[in-house]
């Protein structure tokens, strides 16, 4: 049942749309906004061509040792900024939510692990508590008694396993032979759905091509931390229009929780596929067997994204270190058997921590130039910023409207400025990630810590805060030792050091880090 590659989506705006839903619609209702967003589109490439050239004007013959990073450079412009621009605009109109399916039955799955009681709790009778026939069951992975009790007051079922391989995949995989509903509703124990969750989902497998729904992640603990309001404003933009540009291409993803899933699809597959990044691995499988995918932008089941840097770290490299293997194994193997849609979703997915090693490389060519550089190199260096700075001021730009298009309406407003610090200071995070992939080092399942830690070990920011050091000394150097002028250069190195010094301030002004509490 392969997917035809001319084949988006063929929802229609109806008449009778509701008010609130018809105020989140595309170009028929915001026509001013998307011919500003195809502008501000074609302007980002004209300012990749702008910055191409730079590579185009003899430094290459020059310097061939660059035609690597020349290289690399094309692969992340076409990967990571093309494609997500073409996402944006390939944005399709809104779904209509289909009858519910009275013939289908569906089993509900909450895996646990150790959780708190109180999140367990949470999470499982808001499950048993959602309109629409279904059964509910409890995975527990740490065979605790209590939550076996906890599950039959609640009238849901429990089961859990002897052996323990696969984490979460595992988890699954067991529950499998044990249940037999038609469609598998899967939820992380920090989501907690609302009542319509299945009254708004269930209905998309009336499609009997559809083999999985995902719904929108959104996270209700913005207020608790720095931290919790910058993860989520990291997750703004894939979560919005990224996700529904996947969508409109027939490429949308899975993202752990909040995913529904036909037996027969999964288990045509072989069941949930195992590693980090289990769910990117099982929703790639599930295209390229043919099966179609569903995006649902709604906010039917709110979570929590992590609360401190230790639970951001912990998440960041598990996440980065199993979408990179999949990067480098899956992605490529499976890749004739995507549509053109898909594989541009997955290219978008995939190489969104990239992110990291293009921030590391620029800071140690900064450093590098600023304390070693002659004339030379830094002419070169000045004149290579002044080519990036337009494309990094568009695709800014174009994210940044893209998001006031698409964001879902019942979701804050946010300026991005934490999002872009805490991702920028995360870039040792992703490196890592990305060499332990290369080199094939392994790293064990770690659940994301759902609850604030006692202490971030400073280990975690060292590379920061060695980075912060040599680009103050670099300067210094630059202006004292060799009389440089006030330069684009030193005002990159400047705007560098900035958004380090602000991660690592945010970290010692948190109680448990200060100095004082040591």
């Amino acid at each position: 049942m392969k997917q035809d590659e001319s084949v988006l989506s063929e929802a229609v705006l109806p008449q009778n749309m509701p008010q609130d839903e018809l105020e989140s619609a595309p170009s028929s209702s915001r026509p001013l906004s998307l011919w500003l967003l195809r502008a501000s589109v074609l302007l980002g490439f004209i300012a990749l061509l702008y910055y191409l050239s730079w590579w185009l004007e003899g430094w290459l013959a020059r310097w061939p040792a660059l035609i690597l990073v020349f290289l690399l450079a094309l692969l992340y412009a076409g990967m990571q900024l093309v494609a997500n621009w073409v996402l944006y605009v390939m944005v399709s109109r809104p779904r209509v939510t289909p009858t519910y399916p009275s013939q289908t039955s569906v089993d509900v799955f909450v895996t646990a692990c150790g959780e708190p009681y109180t999140m367990v709790e949470g999470c499982l009778s808001a499950a048993c508590a959602m309109r629409g026939e279904h059964h509910t069951w409890l995975l527990d992975d740490g065979a605790d008694p209590g939550l076996a009790s906890l599950a039959e007051r609640l009238g849901a079922g429990y089961l859990s396993r002897s052996e323990h391989l696969h984490a979460k995949a595992g988890n699954l995989n067991s529950a499998l032979p044990r249940t037999k509903a038609d469609i598998l509703v899967i939820f992380d124990i920090d989501h907690v759905p609302t009542p319509d969750f299945l009254e708004k989902t269930v209905g998309f497998f009336n499609d009997p091509r559809v083999g999985f729904v995902q719904v929108m992640l959104t996270f209700s603990n913005r207020d608790q931390s720095w931290v919790a309001a910058s993860a989520v404003e990291t997750s703004l933009d894939y979560y919005n229009p990224t996700s529904l540009g996947a969508d409109g291409l027939g490429g949308t993803t899975m993202m752990g929780s909040n995913a529904l899933i036909r037996r027969k699809a999964l288990e045509a597959i072989g069941g949930y596929q195992p590693g980090l990044a289990e769910d990117l691995a099982t929703s790639i499988a599930l295209h390229a067997a043919g099966w179609h995918s569903v995006y649902v932008p709604e906010p039917l089941a709110p979570g929590i994204a992590p609360p401190d840097l230790a639970a951001w770290f912990t998440q960041q490299l598990k996440w980065a270190r199993g979408v990179f293997e999949l990067l480098l194994t899956a992605y490529p193997r499976l890749f004739m058997r995507l549509t053109r849609g898909q594989r541009t979703s997955y290219a978008v997915r995939m190489t969104k921590y990239w992110i990291g090693p293009a921030v590391g490389f620029h800071l140690f060519a900064t450093i590098g130039i600023l304390i070693w550089g002659d004339s030379v190199v830094r002419a070169a260096f000045h004149d290579y910023l002044r080519h990036i700075t337009p494309l990094a001021f568009s695709d800014v730009l174009i994210r940044f409207i893209a998001l006031r298009i698409w964001q879902h309406r019942q979701i804050p407003r946010a300026t991005l400025l934490r999002a872009i610090t805490l991702v920028y200071a995360t870039w040792p995070i992703y490196m890592l990630a990305w060499f332990m992939a290369l080199f094939r080092l392994p790293l064990s399942f770690r659940p994301t810590p759902k609850e604030t830690s006692k202490r971030l070990h400073p280990i975690w920011l060292a590379p920061q805060l060695i980075a912060v050091s040599l680009l103050v000394a670099g300067m210094l150097y630059t202006i004292l030792v060799k009389g440089h002028p006030p330069s684009l250069l030193l005002m990159f190195a400047s705007l560098q050091g900035l958004l380090q010094l602000s991660l690592l301030a945010r970290w010692l002004s948190t109680p448990s880090n200060s100095p004082t509490a040591r």
